[in-house]
C-alpha cells in the first residue's frame, strides 16, 4: 500500500530506510545469533529512534505518533527484534515518566533514556500475572526511606542488560479488597543487592530481544524513585502499553510486508510445469487476497496512530488494532511460506525467520483473546470489569 506522507514524514521513512540497510540489516545474523544489542540500541539512540515521540526539551523529537508508526514498519523490514526496542522505549518507558514521573525524575531519566545510555526494562509480567495482573504477588514495603520489594517477575524484555528497570508491585495491604499496584525506578547501580536476573530464556523467536526472569528478595529502592502517586502504578503502565499495541502491531505489519516482497520475487523466478508460479492463478489470488487484507490492518493501525495524535488514547480503538494486525499478519507469512514450499522452511530465505518473529506479536502487550475481551467490553457487550486493581 502507497501511503501518502507529508513531507516531514517522507524524511524520516527515508532516513529511517538508509538506517536500516546500513545498520540493522548487517545485525540480523547476530541477533540470532543471541548477541548483545547494546550497540545497536545506542546507534540507534543516535539518530534520535528511542525518543521520537518525546519533547525536544528532553532531546526528544516530539514527533507524532504516525512517524513513529512509519519509523517502525520502514525498520521493521530490516531487523525485526532491533525495531521492537523503538516501540519499548517511546512507549513502555517515555509514555508512563512523562506522565506520571515529578519534574526531577523526568530530567534525570528520559534524556538517558532517550540516547541509549540508559537501557530500560518494563518489569511487569509474573509467573500468574500476565494477561490477569489483578493477580500481581510482587510487593513492595515501605521501610524508612526506601520500599522493600519481594516477588519475581517472567519475560522480561532486556532485564540482563538493563541498566533499570521500570517495576511494578503491590503496595497495598495483604488481604486489601483491592490491590493497589504502584511504579518503581529500580536502579541496578543503586538496588542491585536483593535483585537477582536469570539466564535468558530459550525462545523460538525475536532473539534479539532476549527475555529473562527477575526475582527480588528484600531489594531495597530509594523512597524517591517511586513514579507517581501509591496506586498509579496500573494507570502508568497502561499510558504507555495502549500505544505499544499499536507500534507493535505496525511491526507485525512490516513483518508480514517483507515476507510478501520476499514470495513476489521468489514466484516470479520459479518454474513449474513450464510456467513460473506467479503465472498460476492461485499464486496470485493468494498474493492479492494477502495483500487486501495486509492493507486493511495497516489502515487501522494509522486510524489508532492518528486517534494518539489527538492526545487522547482510544483504548478500544487501539485493542481493535491489536487484536486485529497481528493475527492477520500471521496468516500473511503463513500463505507466504507455502508458496515458497520446502525452501520456506530452510535459513536460505528469511521466511522461517519472519515467521518465528511475527508469532509473538499475537502475544506480547496483551494476546489476542484479552483484546477480544477489551473490545466486547467496551462496546458494552458486557459490563463487569475484568480487573480487581484501583
Amino acid at each position: 500500500m502507497k501511503i501518502r506522507m507529508n513531507d516531514e514524514e517522507r524524511a524520516i521513512v527515508e532516513a529511517c530506510d538508509t538506517f536500516g540497510k546500513q545498520v540493522l540489516a548487517p545485525l540480523v545474523e547476530d541477533m540470532e545469533a543471541g548477541k548483545s544489542a547494546r550497540d545497536a540500541v545506542r546507534k540507534m539512540g543516535e539518530m534520535g529512534l528511542l525518543g521520537m515521540v518525546a519533547p525536544e526539551e528532553y532531546g526528544g523529537m516530539n514527533a507524532t505518533w504516525r512517524m513513529l508508526i512509519l519509523a517502525m514498519e520502514t525498520l521493521g523490514k530490516y531487523n525485526e527484534a532491533l525495531a521492537e526496542h523503538i516501540n519499548i522505549s517511546n512507549c513502555n518507558f517515555i509514555m508512563p515518566l512523562l506522565r506520571y514521573a515529578n519534574d526531577e525524575q523526568k530530567a534525570e531519566w528520559i534524556p538517558k533514556i532517550i540516547t541509549g545510555d540508559m537501557l530500560c526494562a518494563f518489569n511487569l509480567t509474573e509467573p500468574n500475572a500476565g494477561s490477569d495482573n489483578g493477580m500481581m504477588a510482587t510487593t513492595a514495603v515501605l521501610d524508612g526511606d526506601d520500599y522493600v520489594l519481594n516477588g519475581s517477575k517472567c519475560f522480561i524484555t532486556d532485564a540482563e542488560e538493563a541498566d533499570a528497570l521500570l517495576t511494578f508491585a503491590v503496595t497495598s495491604p495483604s488481604g486489601a479488597e483491592q490491590k493497589e499496584i504502584s511504579c518503581f525506578m529500580v536502579e541496578k547501580s543503586v538496588s542491585n543487592e536483593g535483585m537477582t536476573i536469570s539466564n535468558a530464556e530459550s525462545t523460538l523467536g525475536m532473539h534479539g530481544a532476549p527475555v529473562f526472569s527477575v526475582f527480588f528478595d528484600n531489594c531495597r529502592v530509594p523512597k524517591k524513585n517511586l513514579v507517581g502517586k501509591l496506586g498509579d502504578g496500573f494507570k502508568a503502565a497502561m499510558w504507555g502499553l495502549n500505544p505499544g499495541r499499536v507500534c507493535l502491531s505496525a511491526l507485525a505489519v512490516s513483518i508480514a510486508q517483507h515476507a510478501i516482497d520476499v514470495t513476489i520475487d521468489y514466484v516470479k523466478s520459479r518454474k513449474m510445469f513450464g510456467k513460473t508460479l506467479a503465472d498460476f492463478q492461485n499464486t496470485q489470488f493468494v498474493l492479492a487476497e494477502c495483500q487486501a487484507k495486509l492493507d486493511a490492518a495497516n489502515l487501522l493501525v494509522l486510524e489508532a496512530a492518528a486517534s494518539l495524535d489527538t492526545g487522547t488514547q482510544d483504548f478500544q480503538l487501539c485493542s481493535e488494532t491489536k487484536m486485529f494486525a497481528p493475527e492477520v499478519s500471521n496468516e500473511v507469512v503463513y500463505k507466504c511460506m507455502q508458496l515458497l514450499g520446502g525452501y520456506s522452511y530452510t535459513t536460505d530465505y528469511p521466511l522461517e525467520r519472519l515467521y518465528r518473529n511475527v508469532r509473538i506479536t499475537t502475544i506480547f502487550e496483551g494476546a489476542t483473546e484479552v483484546h477480544k475481551h477489551t473490545v466486547a467490553r467496551l462496546m458494552g457487550i458486557r459490563s463487569e470489569s475484568i480487573t480487581n486493581i484501583k
